[in-house]
């Protein structure tokens, strides 16, 4: 009976901490290592030294509109895909049956990815070196 609430409990213990860990994961296939520029613009949006004008403001505006937007569809995919991926390997789905699945999931990450290589590159377009110094 120990053994078994512990093992229980375990589980529990697991499935909340993969839970919390889940809402906090990104689509991406590299983390960590490329800057989130968008993030960064909004919360120097009216900052003086970054002095963006009226123009760059419309521009930046539009690049985050179209990568948020792409990236809360991929989002949408590549999370309960994944859950499914795991669920059935736990449950001893051969490697093979999720083969489709990985490719699928391996394909969503890349393009979240090329997303944000995008989104970096064309904010870099928009902005001046001195701008740029300041939010990279």
């Amino acid at each position: 009976m120990k053994i078994k609430f512990l093992t229980l409990f375990s589980l529990l213990v697991l499935a909340l901490t993969s839970t919390s860990l889940y809402a906090k994961q990104k689509p991406f296939l590299i983390h960590g290592q490329l800057p989130h520029l968008t993030g960064t613009l909004m919360q120097l949006w009216d900052d003086e030294d970054l002095a963006l004008t009226p123009e760059q403001k419309t521009k930046l505006k539009h690049i985050r509109q179209r990568t948020i937007g792409g990236l809360s569809t991929i989002k949408g995919e590549v999370f309960p895909l994944e859950k499914e991926i795991v669920t059935a390997s736990t449950n001893g789905a051969k490697p093979e049956s999720l083969e489709n699945d990985v490719e699928k999931l391996a394909e969503l990450r890349a393009e979240a990815t090329m997303l944000h290589l995008r989104c970096l590159y064309d904010t870099r377009k928009i902005l001046t070196k001195k701008q740029l110094e300041i939010v990279e």
